[in-house]
């Protein structure tokens, strides 16, 4: 065999050059796979080349190949494993055969898999970590050691290009995430009650993270988490299931912490999502408050999610969540904002045009005794009228005073909460038996006015005066009393003191119920006292 002439070792040098060029100026990684095969089997005459990317398992997660018969792909279906001879690729230098069937770990071909002779397998690693492995078979006659130098040259140069054009994929899916989260964030402050903006965070999240179902999960009743919206082949049979309490999902939404596995994670899964492959939990959490929980599957046998997927989809989440507080925030202050409308026109109706049909009708009746038979049958019947209006008013007096206190007293508190987390700039730490409460104040609507009230005065006052980073509030329904106890790690307990007004308001409510007000220090002694405030009253029927 003679040694190449120089015109030709120059050909091939340039050509090399060309090729090494050329990958490194591609950004899209299935064309920058796609140019590497091509260039390989130009400079070696393999018949057949391909490129398996596999996870940390040795599973396939993605195929590129080159001259494979036309349909032939169709019928195999599948790309192999990191088993038999592609198991024994080494991940430093190359694995060469001249027969690749002779080899003891050869294990056979799959069916309709053309016959392979020569091999050679080499590793493609990117920032030190093997990337895949790249195939080339059956060049007539053997693998050279040019070859061999070939094959390993341009490897390195696609490591190159592979790892921009990782970093670039990387780059363009955190924009989509960015512009996604940003478009339902302008969305909901457009429109905080546009429901159409919760399903878009569905349908955005399955998109961009490249799953097949997907759930947004919101909290419901009695501390319960709900898959509100759904998305995918399964989104019905998704829709309005609850999350196990002893869950990896519940898990998720308190801790804060995302979640990725290779399927369901833990001992109790819904029996909807047994079947599901890998699997990406993204808690929503606003004001180190858990606010609901982004659910994504992948089909089994897809590639499993990666921390670079989590990381995305946690920023999504972030922002998501952060349009969800605010959303929330403005149906509460609207709602608030109602209520106090319909008690401001009960109140209007009350000392305006209740008391001035009151006083039209002492005077027509007093008038009538002293007035002829005849006159005074009339004015005996435009007092009917008078008495009849008095009653329709008293009714829609009775309708609007009486539309707040029909409310749920977890539903009034849950507002007031809301409202008091926007003006501390943190979520209190919250502890009530909602349904002790409710028993206690059960048959007195005007107790649970005052139970809102003081609620909402103490969280105020902690707002306004305490400078606290931390509040804590327990209601409680015991032993025929019901108590409301705020404390917090502020400056203590002087600046609210001196706002006498409030202080007043409160020990006047506790009094008219046989009850008492306290405000102290809650460690006295040290440098930030902090205040702990008590009202506690005698309860309904007591």
């Amino acid at each position: 065999m003679t040694d190449p002439s120089p015109q030709k070792e120059s050909r091939l040098s340039d050509a090399m050059t060309d090729a090494i060029v050329s990958l490194n100026l591609e950004l899209d990684l299935d064309h920058t796979l796609d140019m590497l095969l091509t260039a390989l089997v130009a400079h070696t005459g393999a018949k057949f080349a391909a490129i398996n990317v596999l996870d940390d398992e040795g599973i396939s997660v993605d195929f590129h190949y080159t001259g494979m018969p036309e349909g032939v792909w169709e019928h195999i279906r599948r790309a192999p494993n990191a088993v038999g001879v592609l198991g024994q690729i080494p991940d430093e230098g190359t694995l060469v055969l001249a027969d690749l069937t002779q080899h003891q770990a050869f294990q056979g071909m799959p069916k309709h898999h053309p016959p392979m002779g020569s091999f050679l397998g080499t590793a493609l690693r990117v920032r030190g970590s093997v990337f895949g492995y790249l195939y080339l078979a059956s060049k007539p006659g053997e693998f050279t050691a040019d070859d061999e130098a070939a094959v390993e040259a341009l490897a390195a140069a696609a490591s190159v290009a592979i790892d921009n054009a990782v970093l670039y994929e990387k780059a363009l899916a955190r924009e989509r995430w960015l512009t996604a989260s940003q478009d339902i964030t302008t969305a909901l402050l457009a429109d905080p009650g546009d429901e159409e903006v919760f399903e878009t965070i569905v349908r955005s999240a399955k998109d961009l993270a490249g799953a097949v179902n997907v759930a947004l999960v919101l909290p419901g009743i009695d501390e319960t988490w709900t898959m509100e919206i759904t998305a995918g082949p399964r989104a019905d049979e998704l829709l309005g299931l609850e999350l196990p309490q002893e869950g990896r999902a519940i898990e998720a939404i308190r801790s804060g912490e995302g979640v990725i596995a290779t399927e369901p994670p833990g001992s109790i899964v819904l029996e909807a999502v047994q079947e599901f492959g890998p699997t990406m939990y993204a808690p929503l959490s606003a004001e180190h408050r858990p606010v609901g929980l982004l659910m994504l599957w992948r089909d089994r046998g897809m590639p499993s999610f990666s921390f670079e997927d989590l990381e995305i989809a946690q920023r999504f989440a972030t922002q998501a969540a952060m349009a969800l507080s605010v959303a929330e925030l403005s149906h509460v202050k609207q709602k608030t904002t109602l209520l106090e409308e319909r008690q401001r026109l009960a109140d209007d109706l009350h000392d305006f045009v209740s008391q001035e049909l009151f006083a039209t009708a002492m005077q027509i009746e007093s008038i009538s005794s002293d007035t002829e038979p005849q006159v005074s049958a009339r004015l005996l019947r435009t007092l009917d009228h008078v008495k009849r209006a008095q009653r329709e008013v008293r009714g829609v007096m009775s309708s609007l005073a009486g539309h707040r206190t029909s409310e749920p007293i977890s539903e009034r508190i849950r507002r007031e909460i809301v409202m008091g987390t926007d003006s501390l700039g943190f979520a209190p730490r919250v502890q009530v038996d909602w349904a002790q409460v409710s028993h206690a104040i059960a048959g007195d609507p005007s107790l649970s006015d005052d139970v809102v009230a003081v609620v909402r005065e103490l969280l105020s006052n902690v707002a306004r005066h305490a400078q606290a980073t931390s509040v804590y509030m327990g209601i409680s329904g015991e032993d025929g009393r019901v108590a409301v106890t705020v404390s917090d790690d502020g400056i203590g307990p002087g600046g609210a003191t001196n706002r006498h007004s409030g202080t007043s308001n409160l020990a006047n409510r506790a009094l008219r119920r046989n009850g008492t007000f306290t405000l102290a220090p809650s460690r006295p002694g040290s440098a930030r006292t902090g205040t702990v405030a008590e009202w506690n009253v005698e309860a309904a029927g007591r």
